[in-house]
């Protein structure tokens, strides 16, 4: 009995590499780096394009932040975390490096209309920063999934969700999930290492 708990701890905890599911996501997107699916997203212009396909033809590190507009808490702090990174990315020249995308999960409210408004607010160029949501919310599930975002609806009309920032590689791989405050770790790691 005592090597079956064992057993089960080992397993629930990623051989004891992980304790919370947050955690689990991160290591299970490290080690598997799941293909961005090729959902059709639409962005603050209005223009469709395919998640997937997207990534491949900018051949650029995306950094994927998930949000919605109403958001008074999180999401705030990602936006303003993308705001930091925007500014860097210039300072050091990257543009043709990095792209930013915050991706809205509430496709009935944020519209394209709307992205561009919250965009503005944001001061995102659109040469680094892209808002987009779902062209179709069935599609919203996968790409939710393959992110390991977690979205449940509060009582307030609003989400409870996690938040991070998701790194995917040029080739439309995810590579890393990090924490709100290491976007400048992760342009000196691209810096550092040539990517």
């Amino acid at each position: 009995m005592l090597l079956l708990g064992i057993w089960a701890a080992w397993a629930i905890t990623g051989g004891f590499e992980v304790i919370t599911a947050e955690q689990a996501r991160r290591l299970d997107i490290s080690r598997k780096q799941p293909a961005v699916p090729d959902v059709r997203l639409i962005d603050q212009s209005g223009q469709a394009f395919h998640f997937g396909a997207w990534v491949r033809e900018e051949n650029k590190l995306l950094i994927v932040d998930f949000i919605y507009t109403n958001c008074q808490t999180v999401c705030r702090a990602l936006g303003t975390e993308f705001q930091q990174l925007q500014r860097s990315i210039v300072e050091r020249g990257l543009q043709n490096r990095v792209h930013l995308l915050s991706v809205s999960f509430d496709p009935e409210h944020d519209s394209h209309t709307v992205l561009k408004q919250y965009a503005e607010h944001m001061q995102a160029r659109p040469d680094i920063w892209t808002f987009a949501t779902v062209g179709d919310a069935r599609d919203l599930d996968v790409l939710l999934r393959t992110f390991g975002v977690t979205v449940i609806p509060d009582r307030q009309g609003g989400f409870q969700h996690n938040a991070a920032l998701i790194r995917v590689a040029p080739s439309g791989r995810l590579v890393r999930v990090t924490d709100l405050d290491t976007g400048d770790r992760t342009l000196n790691e691209l810096t550092g290492t040539g990517l």
